[in-house]
């Protein structure tokens, strides 16, 4: 009994100082992220304003909106958020012959865009990414081919596809639209519209003010 009331004790101080160890940890976290918090909601506040002045400025465009998309460079489509990417290939698609509808931001299914010609209706996943797209997008625009009764699907990447994306697509007659031929989209419909440079310039330097005035946060 002796032996075993020595041995609570010893095992008692291990205790307190393992259970210290973890408060004093906890504590450090804590401090950390109280120091922090200020800088972060100031990168995120700063982040959102910007994003919220972008989107005034693109509805408030209207036709010189429409100029700037057909107009951008496969550079500009990089730094383009979602809803601009979006926006601009429902123009691009629509001088370059479809019915294009946007479809609602929430709940839409996995499409992004309908397009609609002699007859067929085509549903369109959208990707602005910097990294290659993986089978995620492929899912989606085999759920929204099936949900919207479309006849084909597509997904259109501002830069490549996996080889799982690749593979998946073959298998469900996915058409896949990687950097390269949407480049080729975009001279074929800046030619069939015949937008000087110059133009092309004026439009691509006011717009892209507010991103060369905080590049940071792009």
């Amino acid at each position: 009994m002796e032996n075993q009331t020595t041995t609570e004790q010893n095992s008692s101080p291990v205790k307190k100082k393992g259970k210290g160890k973890k408060i004093a940890k906890s504590c450090f976290f804590i401090l950390l992220f109280i120091i922090l918090l200020p800088f972060l909601i100031i990168f995120y506040g700063t982040r959102a304003i910007i994003k919220s002045v972008k989107k005034r400025k693109w509805e408030k465009e209207g036709k010189r909106g429409k100029l700037l998309l057909l107009s951008s460079t496969i550079t500009d489509v990089d730094i383009m958020e979602g809803y601009e990417f979006e926006e601009y290939l429902k123009t691009l698609f629509f001088y370059d012959g479809y019915a294009v509808t946007l479809t609602q931001k929430s709940k839409d299914y996995g499409a992004d865009l309908i397009l609609e010609k002699d007859g067929e209706k085509i549903v369109v996943q959208a990707k602005r990414y910097k990294k290659s797209s993986g089978i995620k997008c492929v899912q989606e625009a085999i759920g929204a081919k099936s949900h919207y009764g479309a006849s084909e699907a597509m997904v259109v990447s501002s830069s490549y596809f996996t080889n799982e994306a690749e593979t998946l697509a073959k298998e469900n007659n996915v058409r896949l639209v990687d950097r390269d031929e949407l480049i080729e989209i975009q001279e074929r419909v800046k030619e069939s519209l015949k937008i000087t440079t110059k133009e092309s310039e004026l439009v691509d330097k006011r717009d892209l003010e507010i991103e060369q005035r905080f590049p940071f946060m792009i």
